[in-house]
């Protein structure tokens, strides 16, 4: 063969293939592409497949790699009736995707009976594409049972809803009659396991809403099912009411959950706090799905504060904090500002229903200590102090206390004669030029971020008015001494003149 003609042949595979893919491609063709890895498999046709001999089945590939392998096998009832393994290489390095022809011999002539078999092949590699094509082999025009599969989409837990695709297949070409039924079970290991004359009790039969060729789509509705574990059997009958002699059954085990985790945040009783407080644990652990237990539950925190509206005298909620994830089973709170809070805690199952509860608490401010230091001497409200003219001293208030969380907003303000005079926790200080009087009040106002004050006053004094005071003291004591005297005197006088005998 040429070089040209060589060519022509892929240019007509490829012309094959695009036109291929136009068609339907459900379970007839699967292709998968990753990063630079591209790779399908497909049948040459989509067409039902009748046989009452050996057959040759037909089908094309495409990979980017110059050599692939694809197995196969024909089952029956879980049982092989054969496979096989093919090896293909390209004859040309001149396409960046090479297309490559199979065939696979099937000799049912050599096979223990008919049957309703489905070929299935694998094109092999890290991520490998499979494809299964039904195939129905009768020697004298028996009723064989209608083809069924269902994609592998399905997961197996559910809520509310069960949604399912597929294809099925009749001997007579027509799409065949669906039903459903879901049956309790007490655990994975023994679902599926029914005789079918029990799943055919009380059958629901499905009305695909979704319907091209063979592929059907639906929708089980499930919402009055209790949750717990249950074996999900579909089959398709080329009869209504048929026996399971004509009818291909699909069962898969599942999970039904349609009730809602109950969530629940145990902590101490009293949330009444004051600002410092110990670190408070909110558990949220012993929440729940009432049957599938804690295991596979998702918490989220979201911790608020109360804030007041702008417009009116109401409140709104502003989130501070939020914490989220399956292991966030409890939250730790350990500084907040004072404030009315809320905490609240959502809990989502698998199947995304979810449950929230709360908890309100509110945190009262403590107000500061204030402390004060006198060129490094400790003085105390009520306290008096002589200072002296060009006399200079050193305020300190920085010994000043709070609560952790307030302790570095803490603001400091100096009054005389309560006004304004300094701002800052360190100051240098000497009389003011303001003041003409002999003596005047200074305080310290400590104020946090909650605008709690605590407050100490000291009463400063002239040295003109220590010595008025000195003066007034000593005249108050001549004063004593004079008038002791003179009732010393006149007592005195008044014994000297009564008569002696």
């Amino acid at each position: 063969m040429g070089n040209g003609q060589k060519i022509m042949k892929y240019i007509r595979l490829i012309l094959i293939l695009l036109f291929l893919n136009s068609l339907n491609p459900i379970l007839n063709n699967v292709n998968a592409q990753e990063n630079n890895y591209y790779q399908s498999i497909n049948f040459d046709s989509d067409y039902l497949l009748n046989v009452n001999n050996s057959t040759i089945i037909y089908g094309y590939a495409t990979s980017n790699q110059n050599s692939i392998t694809i197995s196969w096998k024909l089952e029956y009832l879980d049982i092989i009736y054969d496979s096989g393994q093919l090896s293909l290489n390209s004859e040309s390095n001149n396409f960046q995707n090479p297309t490559y022809q199979w065939q696979i011999f099937l000799d049912f002539l050599s096979y223990p009976s008919s049957c309703t078999c489905y070929l299935t092949v694998i094109l092999e590699s890290t991520s490998p594409q499979i494809i299964t094509k039904p195939i129905f082999f009768s020697l004298d025009n028996e009723i064989l049972k209608p083809a069924l599969i269902i994609n592998d989409n399905l997961n197996n837990l559910f809520s509310d809803k069960i949604y399912f695709s597929g294809n099925a297949w009749s001997y007579d070409g027509f799409l065949p009659n669906l039903y459903w039924n879901v049956v309790k079970t007490n655990s994975q290991a023994s679902s599926c396991k029914l005789d079918s004359s029990v799943i055919l009790t009380n059958p629901i039969e499905t009305q695909p809403y979704s319907i091209s060729q063979f592929s059907f789509e639906n929708e089980l509705d499930i919402s009055n099912f209790d949750d717990g574990f249950y074996s999900l059997y579909l089959w398709a009958n080329t009869f209504h009411n048929s026996n399971s002699l004509n009818s291909e059954f699909f069962c898969i085990f599942i999970q039904i959950d349609n009730n809602e985790p109950i969530s629940t945040i145990q902590t101490r009783d009293n949330l009444k706090l004051l600002e410092g407080f110990s670190p408070i644990l909110f558990d949220g652990s012993v929440s729940s799905d009432p049957f599938f237990g804690r295991s596979k539950l998702n918490f989220v925190w979201v911790l608020s504060q109360f804030m007041p509206n702008l417009n009116d005298n109401k409140f709104h909620l502003e989130v501070i904090n939020v914490s989220s994830g399956d292991d966030q089973r409890t939250f730790l709170i350990d500084s907040l500002n004072a404030g009315n809070y809320s905490l609240i805690l959502t809990v989502t199952d698998e199947c995304g229903l979810s449950n929230s509860s709360s908890v309100d608490f509110s945190i009262t401010n403590m107000a500061p200590i204030a402390k004060l230091s006198v060129d490094d001497i400790e003085i105390f409200d009520g306290d008096s102090l002589i200072l002296l003219p060009n006399q200079e001293i050193d305020l300190d208030a920085s010994e000043s206390s709070d609560t952790e969380n307030d302790i570095l907003s803490l603001d400091c303000i100096w009054k005389v004669n309560n006004v304004p005079f300094y701002e800052g926790c360190k100051r240098t200080f000497s009389w003011p030029d303001s003041i003409s009087e002999d003596e005047f009040i200074l305080s310290l106002e400590v104020t946090d971020n909650d605008n709690l004050i605590s407050q100490i006053s000291i009463n400063i004094k002239s040295e003109s008015s220590r010595e008025g005071a000195y003066f007034s003291l000593t005249l108050l004591l001549f004063s004593i001494i004079f008038i002791s005297y003179a009732f010393y005197k006149r007592y005195n006088i008044m014994d000297e003149k009564i008569p002696k005998w």
